[in-house]
């Protein structure tokens, strides 16, 4: 073999040499580029992951169950409601007997008669005051009945 044929080989094995070297970074960058997005994933995969106290709660929900705080404090409001209509109707019932107390001497004027002592558009939000006590249970038992169905 001739120097120059040795020279020429050598420089084949050479740029073979090269191009697989080139061909090895460009595939190690790949790697590690891989590697980082998937490690990336993974973090933001464990962050973003339901816990078992999301899913508790998404399956209270889907039962219905998890709507019972809400409803407590709209029954706690609907209650609290009822005890301030029982305490207007008690206060009713007084002035009725005071009223009644008075006998028929005339001092009560006609619209206090119709109203029952009460003034339209007053404290029952401009509804007409019930003139007897039987309805004045009636709208008691009708207010505790719609707290109860709520």
């Amino acid at each position: 073999m001739s120097l120059d044929g040795l020279r020429a080989w050598i420089g084949v094995v050479e740029r073979k040499l090269t191009m697989r070297t080139r061909v090895f970074l460009v595939l190690v960058a790949i790697a590690v580029g891989g590697a980082g997005a998937a490690i990336y994933l993974a973090i933001e995969a464990k962050n973003d992951a339901v816990s078992k106290s999301d899913l508790q709660q998404v399956r209270d929900e889907l039962a219905g169950t998890a709507g019972a705080p809400s409803e407590a404090g709209s029954t706690s409001t609907l209650e609290a409601e009822i005890s301030a209509l029982q305490e207007e109707v008690a206060a009713l019932r007084a002035e009725g007997a005071g009223a009644a107390g008075k006998g028929a001497g005339g001092e009560k004027d006609s619209s206090e008669e119709s109203t029952g002592g009460v003034t339209p558009g007053s404290a029952s939000g401009g509804a007409t005051a019930p003139k007897t006590q039987k309805e004045l249970e009636e709208l008691v038992e009708k207010a505790k009945g719609e707290a109860k169905a709520k």
